[in-house]
């Protein structure tokens, strides 16, 4: 995928306005899983990834904000950021492994734990806006009576009181954790934010019975009443199964690739049965 020229240029003067002694990249090509939206390119010998700004075609993501949550981080949880400008976010590229499955849980709750631990972003994550945006940019012949109830049985719940309140990724699967050097480091944070360290929980990719292992150890190691923090889970869960519905919802009507339709029905009919 090629940008305009414009996007080039801008790119281009944001790289040598940071690597000032460098002339020109080195190897650029499309960041695999990024759609074409992000590129992984090596200037002044620095491996690199460069992200466009996509605002307008995700909603809740801001390069300013995943920008800001990246220079809050203390090294070794994500990618250092380099520079912020024109449209583009420039990061480094962390080599190594993208971990096939996600790690047992307790080097998963060693992770969590050090990044809620982190300062706080400075930004609530809101996920009923997100959730009506899906709505709006979905194809409207899949707007069905089950997503209407959700939403609208959601909206009057309203959003779960935070147990305790720290940075989140809000991203956490297998693709976007890296083991660099022997460390296990969190890359793709367009959608951090402050929030429930329950919901980042709720949101992980996890089967059931390892979401429930995941519970009983984090509060072991936060010290949480491990059935407080497994009902707070249990509260999310509908939020993030009909965000991760609405997501492949609105994915397949940019994309018309049927394999959104798949992942929404799986996540429908789970909201159905439960």
């Amino acid at each position: 995928m090629r940008f305009p020229k414009s996007s080039d240029a801008a790119l281009n003067a944001l790289l040598q306005s940071r690597f000032p002694a460098a002339q020109a990249a080195g190897s650029v090509s499309p960041l695999p899983g990024s759609s074409g939206q992000s590129l992984r390119l090596e200037w002044a010998g620095v491996p690199l990834v460069a992200r466009r700004d996509v605002g307008n075609l995700q909603s809740g993501v801001s390069l300013r904000r995943h920008y800001r949550a990246l220079r809050r981080l203390a090294p070794g949880l994500g990618p250092k950021p380099y520079a912020l400008g024109d449209g583009w976010l420039v990061s480094e590229f962390i080599s190594g492994d993208v971990v096939e499955t996600l790690p047992d849980a307790g080097e998963l709750v060693a992770l969590l734990y050090t990044l809620h631990h982190q300062r706080r972003f400075g930004w609530r994550i809101q996920l009923l806006p997100l959730l009506m945006s899906y709505w709006q940019q979905s194809d409207p012949a899949r707007r069905t009576p089950l997503w209407l109830r959700t939403l609208q049985r959601l909206r009057a719940q309203g959003e779960p009181r935070p147990l305790r309140l720290a940075p989140l990724h809000m991203d956490l699967h297998a693709g976007n954790m890296v083991r660099s050097a022997g460390q296990l480091r969190l890359i793709d944070w367009e959608y951090a934010g402050d929030g429930d360290v329950a919901l980042e929980i709720a949101a992980a990719s996890l089967d059931e019975s390892d979401r429930q292992t995941l519970i009983g150890d984090y509060a072991q190691r936060a010290a949480l009443d491990p059935q407080q923090l497994g009902l707070q889970v249990a509260h999310w869960r509908p939020w993030t199964v009909a965000l991760m519905a609405g997501w492949y919802e609105r994915h397949f009507w940019q994309t018309r690739d049927s394999q959104f339709i798949t992942l929404a029905n799986d996540a429908w009919n789970r909201l159905k049965n439960n």
